[in-house]
């Protein structure tokens, strides 16, 4: 079998294989810069609610959080598989800074054991204010910010 032969083979080979794993799912998907709005998922979940039920307490709890989710804020976040509480953090309807995660940690110590692990289900309450700016570069420089500690332009801090 002649060189030219063997490399059209080989590469016939590596590109049907390719194309297995795509299709079978085995290859890595493609991550966007923004890993999703918690918003989007809780209004979503509770407009489910209501049509199943199409009670009025599901209605009530809807526009409590539609309130929260359209001004961009969310204030109880439901753990999804893969999540951390750096991950948590840096949503950009949360808090839109990763060093933030201790505030979400000493809210949450009491279904919380280790700031490492949480759980999928888990509902993490998401603190929006009674913290100060010594609190907010306390809690950046636990998770190991640099300095100056200073949350970052545009996130949103649960300053008072």
């Amino acid at each position: 079998m002649s060189r030219k032969n063997q490399w059209m083979a080989l590469c016939s080979i590596l590109f049907s294989l390719m194309m297995i794993f795509s299709v079978a799912g085995c290859a890595k998907k493609a991550v966007s810069g923004d890993p999703g709005t918690a918003s989007d998922k809780v209004v979503i979940a509770e407009s489910v609610t209501v049509a199943q039920s199409g009670s009025a307490v599901a209605a009530s709890s809807e526009t409590k959080s539609g309130s929260a989710a359209s001004s961009g804020t969310v204030t109880e976040y439901t753990v999804k598989k893969g999540d951390s509480l750096w991950f948590v953090a840096k949503y950009k309807d949360i808090y839109d800074d990763d060093f933030l995660w201790p505030i979400i940690y000493e809210a949450n110590k009491g279904q919380i054991k280790n700031p490492n692990r949480i759980y999928p289900g888990q509902k993490l309450i998401i603190p929006r204010d009674g913290f100060s700016m010594k609190d907010i570069k306390k809690a950046r420089k636990k998770a190991g910010a640099k300095r100056p500690y200073t949350p970052p332009k545009g996130s949103k801090p649960p300053m008072k």
